[in-house]
Order: C-alpha cells, then structure tokens, then sequence
C-alpha cells in the first residue's frame, strides 16, 4: 500500500463500523501513525482489550484477510481527546452526523491550522458547520468532506474483527483549503492525503459546488426505505429481520426515485439560477447505485433489480430491537431515520423552500419520520426552526436564503 513521505498523525473519532475499518485500512498506510478516539462507555478499553489478545482482522468478500496479530497491531485505542487531537495532522469524525457537533465544539480549540478536518461520511451540510465552528473559534483548518461511508462493512466481533462486505469504485468529497497550500502535489493537498488513507479505492472525486455537493450525499436513500416498509405496519413484532436493500419492492422504488427526482428538479432550479456553477451529474437513484457498485450488481436493469442482486447489500437488515419476550419491532431512532433526516432530507427540503419548489413526497416522508423520532421537523407544510444541537439545517447556521449559501463558503 501506498504512504506518505514523511511522519502523519491520524487520529479518528468513532467505534463503529466505518470506524474499525478504517483504523484498520489507514494503520497499513506507511508513516501513518494512527490512534482511535472512542470516548463512548467502556468501548476504548473493550477495543484495546480484543485487539492485545486477538489481534486485528478485516476480511473481505473476495475471500482476502488483513490481520494484525496481538501484540503488533498497527494502531491504539483510546479516550484520551486533547493529546490527540493536539498533535494531529489529520483528524477523521467516523461517526453519525448527529454527534457532530458536540464533537467539533470539544476539539476546535485543539486543532492546528495544518491540520486536515474530515467528515466520513460528512453528511449533509458538514461544510458549513465544521467552518462556522472553526471560525468561532479562530481556527484555520482545511476541510474535507465525504459523501458516503467507502464499505459496506459490519463489525464481526467487536475490536478484533470486521468483514468488508463491499468497496465502492468511486465517491464525490469537498475540499476547503482556509489557508491555501504552496505544494503542487496533489497527494499532499488535504483531498490526496485522505485518498492516501483510504487507498486506491474508492477513488474521490472532488466536487467544486459545495451546493451541488450537499445533494451527492443522497438523503432519498434511508428515509424512503423505512418509510415504504414501515409506514402501514400494524405494530406486531416480527420473527426475523426484514431485509432492508434486497427486500425493497416497487412501493419503495417510488419513493426513492420520486424523493430523488424532487431533489433533481432543485438542481435544475438551481441551475438556471446560477448558469456560471455546475449541477450536472446529480443522477437518478439508479445510476448510482450502478456508479457505486459497477462490478457487484449482477442485474443492472431496473433500480429494483439494482437493489435486489447487489452483492454488497447481501444479507443487510432492517435495523431491529428486540421486544421483551424476544421478538423484534423496527428501531426508528437508528440513523437511516434519526441522521438522515434532520442531517439530509431537511437540508435538501429548505434549499427546496429557498428556490420555491415543492416537494410533496420529501414532505410526506418528513411528517412520518418525525412522529417516529418524536419531534417536529414540519407544521402546516413549512420547516420549523431546529436548532444546532438536533439538526443541521442551513438556517441554524445564519443561512436563510441561497445568495447567503452561495456567499457562505467565499
């Protein structure tokens, strides 16, 4: 695997999936020198724990194993913040959305202006919070932003083994320089290093429209998903788990493609409005899922054939609790609800609002959503306020209209 020239201090925030993975994959990368920050419960110690007694393993579908044995795993775990934070060069939030901005506003005091700033996956709107936070707090920081976690992946014991159920081919990212670099090299610019980290795929494409890119993170995935499935449930637990891609059906194909194409049509509105920035390539649901996973589905017909024989999606469920005599019911605060919408689909739905077009079925999947969260999202057809703490919507942010979008990232 490729590395960097000299010494680079990776610190990653996160203990869940995306996170083993990557711990795993980026303290392959030479001269990196990677510590996990994981400051949820007794998850450090359970990590640290797992790994000096088994080692570290990542297996992928492809039938290949990367193992780190005990004693020589490559990377440490821990809850120590400031330290970590302090002597970075890179530091990666590999965690729900939701958590953001408690994590930002913890560190920002503590980061160096060299330092690399990444959300992965970004969500949303990552841009203009991680630089209104930086900014409050004095700080110079670059800013990179990935539209999607890069594996299908799943923890298979925890701290000690996780499987890669699939690698996309390509994903977009952002890319903000506060303080420009004097280096030409692209591997050194603050993109190429993470591409460096990640290794040669999924390779990451920069997109220059930041707008164009808060839409590339399509929130009209998840939330449209659970709402086909959920919405008519009668509220008697289940035997099994649902599964949540392959077992789509064409109710769920509306909502995805129409949420999608509402998303679309704001682009276009868009694009008119601002002949000089590109929209293009904000593509219907199927052609992304193709562009993710060009080699791993096998019936590449309709968006539903897309869903059903993909690979990656094999055996992938609908998130589940159990009920008390251990049957199961859908947990409606797990993220394909609780992130994607107050961290997605709202966001799209005030620039929506900003240019004045309608999005019935955005709105539709909103009110349900909300009432399984136990908020208010919406009322009598308008967004409500939603303050930083449990959403990031541009409005929270000083961002009411699309000129002041436009103008926030000058």
């Amino acid at each position: 695997m490729a590395g960097f020239s000299e010494s680079k201090n990776v610190t990653i925030f996160g203990g869940g999936n995306g996170a083993h993975v990557l711990a795993g994959t980026s303290s392959l990368v030479k001269n990196a020198h990677v510590t996990v920050v994981d400051t949820f419960q007794d998850e450090a110690e359970r990590w640290t724990n797992a790994m000096a007694a088994n080692g570290f393993t990542m297996k992928y579908s492809n039938g290949q194993t990367k193992s780190q044995p005990a004693g020589a795993v490559n990377f440490k775990v821990t809850k120590e913040v400031e330290a970590n934070v302090r002597n970075a060069d890179i530091v990666i939030l590999c965690m729900p959305a939701f958590l953001h901005e408690m994590v930002l506003t913890n560190i920002a005091s503590y980061l160096q202006d060299k330092c690399v700033l990444v959300g992965l996956p970004g969500q949303a709107g990552f841009e203009y919070q991680a630089l209104a936070i930086l900014r409050e707090h004095g700080k110079k920081c670059s800013v990179v932003s990935i539209e999607t976690l890069p594996w299908a992946c799943r923890i298979v014991k925890y701290g000690q083994e996780v499987e890669v159920l699939g690698t996309k081919e390509e994903i977009y990212a952002s890319q903000i320089e506060q303080i420009k670099s004097k280096d030409t090299d692209s591997n050194s610019s603050p993109m190429g290093q993470v591409q460096t980290i990640l290794g040669p795929k999924p390779v990451l494409k920069r997109e220059m429209n930041i707008i164009k890119y808060t839409f590339l993170y399509r929130p009209t995935v998840h939330p449209p998903i659970m709402y086909a499935k959920w919405k008519n449930w009668d509220g008697k637990p289940l035997e099994t788990a649902p599964l949540f891609y392959q077992g789509v059906d064409e109710e769920a194909v509306k909502y995805l493609d129409g949420a999608t194409n509402e998303m679309i049509e704001v682009a276009n509105v868009l694009a008119s409005k601002y002949p000089n920035m590109d929209f293009s390539g904000i593509s219907p649901m199927k052609e992304c899922f193709i562009g993710e996973y060009p080699d791993q589905i096998e019936d590449k017909q309709t968006l539903l054939s897309c869903l059903k024989t993909n690979r990656a999606y094999d055996g992938l469920v609908h998130p589940m609790k159990k009920t008390a005599d251990g049957k199961l019911e859908p947990d409606f605060k797990y993220r394909y609800l609780m992130e994607d919408v107050p961290y997605g689909l709202l966001i799209i739905r005030q620039i929506a609002g900003m240019v004045e077009v309608r999005t019935p079925l955005i709105d539709e999947i909103i009110v349900w959503a909300q009432a399984k969260l136990g908020t208010e999202y919406m009322k009598d057809g308008k967004l409500c306020f939603v303050d930083r703490k449990h959403g990031r919507l541009p409005m929270a942010y000083g961002i009411n209209t699309i000129e002041e979008f436009v103008n926030f990232f000058e």
